[in-house]
């Protein structure tokens, strides 16, 4: 939630730096603006893009380092438990004094570290050497974005590798980005992403920690209320009896979309079905009522038969253009055309004025698995390649998340 007095506030600071600035372009004056417009952009944002931007925002030149180093710091405030301590307690402000004697590290090494912190946006200034916690800083506490932070031990390498990747491998040399050889994640690490998680217990703990935190408020998130046709889905216009079947949940992990979608709507006839790979549902052991669990490889032809609904949800982000289409052409033979829809989750890129956060959402894609955010027409080709109409994109959210309904058209 933004506060908008305070927006407000710090937009007529900035106005007044400019001003100021405009009069007299003093160092000192540079200096003010750049903080006025930090702390207004820090402002408009909800603490989660703040925290969003803070992990992953890779900027140009000085920002750049700045945006490492400050991540250093802010994981040094953490691990050393001064993050915890200054939300533990509870007060409406703390003395490094104070965080000291909590969590037992030294003084100035608290002033040092959240002196950064605050100039990152993630805590306040109140006072020389004093701080307050805010809602940026109550999330950096839960264990989803302890988790997420954790997650970086893997993408900083990246950065740092990239120039020798790029210098010794013909990576993006051609017009399309390779679609087999090591991606940048494979040539630093040895292996790819999903293989570091099924080697390593202690980082797929935190990558699943940190896929929870993204879902916690997936309620506001499912797919149907973002979806204008499901307000017209009735039991009239559904396919009824034993082997009807609603929708089909594809690699849909733990079946949260699924489970919202058949909670708000328990009188609709047809099954529900979770798909996914044997060791992503194995341990969906007890399914609420009129869901069906199956395994199921997205690389197989789909064994269930004109389905109303088959979803995707972050599933073509994932894979290269030539991967989502084998995906696509897997499905189609099992679609009705005159009732099936599939139903892709996703980002959609604009075509042009791209938000950072998406952006960089795509490049974290092209360097983890050669694959790619996509635009509407980006997609609208995928899908003619497999045999599918694009029927309509539904908008929904601040950061290009979309539906992507369409249908077979043969």
């Amino acid at each position: 939630m933004v506060d908008i007095a305070r927006v407000r506030e710090l937009s007529a600071a900035v106005e007044s730096m400019v001003e100021t600035y405009a009069q007299d372009s003093s160092t000192e004056n540079y200096k003010q603006l750049q903080t006025a417009v930090s702390r207004l952009q820090i402002a408009a944002a909800s603490p989660v893009d703040t925290l969003f931007s803070f992990r992953l925002k890779v900027g140009i030149s000085l920002l750049h380092r700045t945006l490492v180093i400050g991540n250093i710091a802010v994981t040094m405030a953490m691990e050393l438990g001064v993050i915890d301590a200054l939300v533990a307690l509870g007060q409406d402000q703390a003395h490094a004094v104070d965080l000291a004697a909590a969590t037992g590290c030294e003084q100035g090494i608290i002033e040092r570290l959240l002196r950064v912190a605050c100039g990152l946006g993630i805590c306040d200034e109140v006072d020389e050497n004093t701080y307050r916690a805010t809602e940026v800083t109550r999330l950096l506490v839960q264990p989803g974005w302890k988790a997420a932070m954790s997650q970086m031990d893997l993408i900083y390498p990246l950065a740092s590798n990239a120039r020798q990747y790029l210098s010794t491998t013909p990576a993006y040399r051609e017009k399309q980005p390779p679609v087999s050889g090591a991606t940048l994640f494979e040539y630093v690490h040895g292996k790819s992403m999903w293989q570091v998680l099924a080697d390593n217990p202690d980082i797929r703990q935190n990558f699943d920690l940190w896929m929870s935190e993204q879902r916690r408020n997936e309620e506001e998130t499912s797919w149907q209320r973002r979806y204008p046709p499901s307000t017209h889905l009735k039991p009239d216009n559904l396919k009824a009896g034993p082997e009807a079947v609603l929708m089909v949940d594809v690699g849909g992990a733990h079946g949260s979309q699924l489970v919202n979608f058949r909670s708000q709507f328990p009188l609709l006839p047809g099954q529900c079905v979770l798909q996914d790979l044997p060791e992503s549902v194995g341990s969906f052991t007890n399914p609420p009522e009129h869901i069906k669990v199956m395994a199921y490889n997205f690389f197989t032809p789909q064994p269930i038969k004109g389905a109303r609904f088959y979803y995707f949800r972050n599933v073509f982000h994932n894979w290269s253009d030539a991967k989502c289409i084998d995906i696509l052409r897997n499905l189609v033979p099992a679609m009705d055309p005159d009732y099936s829809s599939v139903l892709i989750d996703d980002y959609v890129l604009p075509p042009t004025g791209a938000p950072l956060r998406s952006a960089i959402a795509d490049v974290l894609m092209l360097i983890h698995f050669n694959s790619s955010e996509r635009t509407s027409s980006h997609y609208q080709q995928l899908l003619a390649a497999a045999g599918l109409d694009l029927v309509a994109v539904y908008p929904k959210g601040p950061n290009e998340e979309a539906i992507i309904e369409a249908r077979r058209w043969w």
